[in-house]
């Protein structure tokens, strides 16, 4: 989905199931894609205490629940059923499911069959079957780096070159035919094909950064009249 749609979204968040350490970050990254027109944040009391001054600041809107059946999780029900009536309602262009819990693949999966734009956020413990249902999925604990340790240069060089690989994929089978690629449109395709990927996992802030530090392997240009945009090619 690119940057400057500014998307209408149903951010909603399973507050059992999602630390609130996470919530500026969840913020910053649905920004990118646009706004939420909904703020919904479900769990039961001891999910949700302590939770006053977020949900305040961000205006949110609370849903609590009590689970009235041992082992049944009202919450992730009363969400679902809130996407279901905001999808009919039409007002939305996409969703952002907040959770880990694999229990929400249905869910991604139906809204991405009504048409609707579907980001997930959650921990690298999420079920590859929600990542996967999801149009984009964001890392939490990797894009917020509070659980992310040094690690031995033998393996990120490895993780570099695994990268390098999957991108040049991505450019030889997604952008068939085109030498030259618009950095924005692989920046596009990156998270639709890389289930969580972010630059910043790679130490960068920028797409445009992370493809000047794979310059043995990619190239990039300016092109275009009279305005330019960047583009980038495999070399091999």
């Amino acid at each position: 989905m690119p940057i400057t749609d500014h998307k209408k979204i149903a951010l909603l968040i399973d507050a059992e199931n999602t630390s609130h350490k996470y919530i500026e970050l969840i913020f910053d990254e649905l920004g990118a894609y646009g706004f939420a027109t909904y703020k919904r944040v479900y769990g039961n009391n001891n999910a949700l205490s302590g939770r006053k001054d977020e949900i305040f600041k961000y205006a949110m809107t609370p849903v609590l629940q009590f689970n009235y059946t041992s082992g049944k999780n009202a919450s992730d029900s009363a969400l679902i059923i809130d996407a279901m009536d905001i999808l009919y309602t039409g007002n939305v262009d996409g969703f952002c499911l907040v959770t880990s819990d694999s229990d929400f693949t249905k869910l991604a999966i139906r809204l991405r069959e009504a048409g609707k734009f579907v980001m997930g956020m959650g921990e690298q413990k999420t079920p590859e079957p929600l990542v996967r249902a999801c149009e984009e999925f964001k890392y939490l604990d990797v894009l917020s780096k509070e659980d992310v340790q040094d690690e031995d240069v033998s393996v990120k060089d490895e993780a570099d070159d695994e990268l390098k690989a999957r991108i040049a994929m991505i450019l030889s089978t997604v952008f068939q035919g085109s030498e030259w690629v618009r950095l924005a449109d692989l920046g596009n395709a990156l998270p639709k094909y890389i289930p969580g990927f972010s630059v910043k996992s790679y130490g960068c802030s920028k797409l445009k950064q992370l493809m000047m530090k794979f310059g043995d392997r990619f190239e990039m240009h300016e092109m275009g009249e009279p305005l330019t945009d960047l583009y980038v090619r495999d070399k091999q």
